[in-house]
């Protein structure tokens, strides 16, 4: 008699364990053990009467055989959708596009002259007419020089004088070349005063950036300067 209760409780064992349906794969749920011992686990694979799964507690790869199983309860696909993520989830607004700072003259000009910096262009403008004053200064000067010496060269025949030739060509050049120095001197002024207001510009801007994060603890907001 003791010797068939003992084999009854053999097999209604083995009948419990034939009853437990573990899956072959199971991203997210719950085992339940022999001894009543519950675990929440992550990508859970069965085979060949050995259960691997992730410990979500601990983040440790365990594993259990097929005969320590009581039960596995799978999570549903839907709510393993919906669950909020594990890991740190960050969003960033920035409040305003941020132009990386220039800090050499020559590239600052450029950035100057590709977005038409009003100040900038007009010291530009103003430089480059006297840059032509200059040139049409000299232009003049110069063939007002020829121009008298060419006359100095040459004797009127009949009465032996030397002609004299005219000094207003090379009074316009001095007084062109004189002013195109005045604006170029202005102009300069001008582009550089333009550089420094930007420079001064971009020491004093102030763009936060505004943070957004979301993780397992709740939402929080964190602004950067």
């Amino acid at each position: 008699m003791k010797k068939l209760f003992t084999l009854w409780c053999i097999g209604a064992s083995l009948a419990v364990y034939s009853q437990v349906s573990i899956p072959e794969t199971s991203s997210k749920g719950t085992i339940t053990t022999q001894n009543g011992m519950t675990i929440e686990y992550k990508d859970l694979k069965f085979s060949k009467g050995k259960v691997t799964y992730k410990n979500v507690q601990n983040g440790a790869e365990e594993f259990l055989y097929e005969n320590s199983v009581k039960a596995v309860q799978e999570t549903p696909m839907s709510e393993i959708s919906e669950a909020p993520a594990e890991n740190t989830t960050v969003t960033v607004t920035e409040s305003k596009k941020e132009i990386s700072k220039l800090t050499d003259k020559y590239d600052i000009k450029n950035y100057l002259l590709k977005q038409r910096d009003s100040e900038y262009m007009k010291g530009r403008a103003t430089n480059n007419i006297g840059t032509a004053f200059i040139a049409g200064g000299a232009a003049c000067f110069v063939v007002g020089g020829l121009l008298n010496l060419s006359k100095a060269n040459s004797t009127n025949v009949k009465n032996g004088n030397v002609k004299e030739g005219s000094p207003v060509p090379l009074i316009i050049g001095l007084i062109g070349m004189g002013a195109g120095v005045t604006l170029k001197l202005a102009g300069h002024s001008k582009m550089k005063d333009a550089v420094n207001n930007y420079r001064n510009a971009q020491a004093s801007k102030f763009t936060p950036s505004y943070y957004v994060l979301n993780n397992s603890n709740g939402i929080g907001l964190m602004m950067k300067f």
